[in-house]
């Protein structure tokens, strides 16, 4: 990593002495946390340190509440948990004050995680955020898709999707608050995923979804919609069987392991694919978990 020369590193200093929040980081959340600033990463080594920044970051420049971080990182707090909570914010404040070649934990790092009356904020910039870009691209591709251009549409989406290097904040143990932002950036992941499925769909390129969704699948075993998908792909290529397969491996494996049937709504796909009528074929809109979920299966 090319370090920062001593002289521009003292010009940002002065800098982000009069506007801390002119000073932007670098950062990832989609898999290992990172963030950089000025090219130096700022994460700590110790996880509860590494917790509070991550928790920090998440709301960035919201206040969190001392007793939100007590929750994050104990299931029951110390009895000094105050000066522990301290002794984490130091953590941070040591690796900021070494990114902008600030001795000890100066001012400029403790305007940039400020200690405020009921908490803790981080003020950096975090624009240059994949998670920043990820919904930026999102949003690109929900104009391009009202515009008709879904082939553009698909495209953005899986940009966004490539920035995901794993699962979010990987490295990092997540209490019970992290764990609740994990999981709504997980399934923020699988609705993005099933919209370029679906647009995929659309576009008729059937056989080049039916690797992804099998790799998919596993993650999600009983997940009836993309099951769904993948027997409409394999169908829509000719591989009636195959397609008949997926549906007796779910129906087998709910049974064994949850005591459950299909639902209806797979049922009738199932028997749909197996009549293979040409008066009655099989459509997109045979997947209502697809339009129930608010996209577009015209």
């Amino acid at each position: 990593m090319t370090m920062t020369a001593p002289a521009d590193r003292r010009a940002r200093l002065r800098s982000a002495a009069r506007d801390p929040e002119s000073w932007e980081a670098m950062v990832t959340v989609l898999g290992p946390l990172q963030i950089e600033v000025g090219g130096v990463s700022i994460v700590p080594p110790a996880m509860k340190a590494k917790q509070l920044l991550a928790l920090l970051l998440l709301n960035q420049g919201r206040i969190v509440q001392s007793r939100t971080i007590e929750r994050e990182l104990w299931e029951e707090p110390p009895r000094n948990s105050a000066n522990a909570i301290q002794n984490c914010v130091m953590q941070i404040r040591k690796k900021l004050a070494v990114a902008l070649g600030e001795a000890g934990g100066g001012p400029v790092s403790k305007r940039l995680l400020s200690t405020e009356s009921l908490g803790y904020k981080l003020n950096l910039v975090t624009d240059r955020s994949d998670l920043r870009t990820h919904r930026q691209l999102v949003a690109e591709a929900s104009a391009a898709e009202a515009t008709g251009d879904l082939e553009q549409a698909s495209e953005l989406l899986k940009d966004a999707l490539d920035l995901w290097r794993g699962a979010p904040l990987a490295d990092v143990f997540p209490g019970p608050v992290l764990y609740g932002e994990i999981t709504r950036l997980n399934e923020e992941n699988k609705s993005v995923l099933m919209r370029r499925v679906v647009l995929e769909l659309r576009l008729r390129r059937y056989a080049g979804l039916i690797g992804d969704l099998r790799a998919l699948i596993p993650m999600d075993e009983y997940d009836e919609s993309l099951h769904a998908c993948l027997m409409l792909a394999l169908h829509m290529t000719g591989r009636r069987n195959a397609a008949l397969a997926v549906y007796r491996n779910l129906r087998q494996g709910l049974s064994e392991n949850l005591g459950l049937e299909p639902s209806r709504t797979l049922q009738d796909l199932h028997r749909k694919i197996m009549v293979d009528s040409s008066t009655d074929p099989v459509r997109l809109a045979d997947i209502p978990w697809l339009t129930g979920a608010g996209l577009d299966v015209a």
